[in-house]
């Protein structure tokens, strides 16, 4: 989910920072998605990356906090805002639960749900309300590292940019991370990109989603990616 920090009312990381208090992720994940995902921590750092810092603490929910935070920004009694996002996979029924979960400190938000070819719109900045919505929840696929997602979706110059997030310090860091010689290294990076993200928060990943794939018990040795790929060179035939 993106929060436009260059249009009111997330040009504040307080408030950015309070709405992403609001999800109870565990929740999410249990009820939502039946227990077939993974806590997200508002980076795309996925536990699967290597990469990933895992001594950086996560994002719990927090009420008080949050309704504090919005009381610092000087929104003390929330405000109403529309969330846009796609008719796609468990994503509305994910945007009714931000609803409700916003609705606790006192943030109105109402729902745009387009079909998901309105939503993307041109994908280009100006015509698409994937990338130029004040608030939206869109689809990510998995990829081998998460490069992509800390380059296209957070980098200042990023195509995909939908938050609008441009932090010269992000970008520095993004550079490190880049440069990095090895796995240690990369992680040490990775975990300041991770603290600069959760105090920014451009956007909320509540969760990850797991990826399963049925296969015949006549076969054994079938392995597959969470982007849809088939590894057969293992594969052999069971005997009866």
């Amino acid at each position: 989910m993106h929060l436009r920090t260059d249009q009111a009312p997330f040009t504040d990381k307080r408030i950015r920072r309070a709405l992403a208090l609001t999800i109870d992720r565990e929740a999410v994940v249990k009820g939502l998605l039946k227990g077939r995902a993974i806590v997200g921590n508002d980076t795309p750092f996925a536990p699967i990356f290597p990469s990933a810092d895992p001594s950086v603490p996560q994002r719990k929910h927090d009420i008080t906090e949050a309704k504090r935070l919005l009381g610092e920004a000087g929104v003390p009694n929330g405000f109403e805002v529309t969330l846009t996002t796609e008719r796609a996979y468990d994503i509305p029924d994910y945007a009714v639960i931000i609803q409700n979960f916003a609705k606790k400190i006192g943030i109105d938000v109402k729902l745009n749900v387009l079909p998901q070819d309105a939503y993307y719109g041109s994908a280009t900045f100006g015509s698409s309300p994937w990338l130029d919505s004040v608030l939206g929840i869109t689809d990510y696929g998995h990829r081998g590292t998460p490069d992509i997602f800390l380059n296209a979706t957070l980098k200042s110059t990023g195509a995909w940019n939908a938050a609008h997030f441009n932090n010269p310090g992000y970008d520095a860091l993004l550079l490190d991370y880049s440069k990095a010689r090895d796995l240690n290294a990369q992680r040490l990076a990775a975990g300041k990109i991770q603290t600069l993200l959760l105090d920014e928060t451009p956007a909320i990943i509540s969760y990850f989603s797991q990826y399963s794939r049925i296969v015949s018990s006549k076969v054994e040795g079938v392995r597959f990616t969470a982007i849809s790929h088939l590894l057969l060179d293992r594969v052999s035939f069971v005997q009866a």
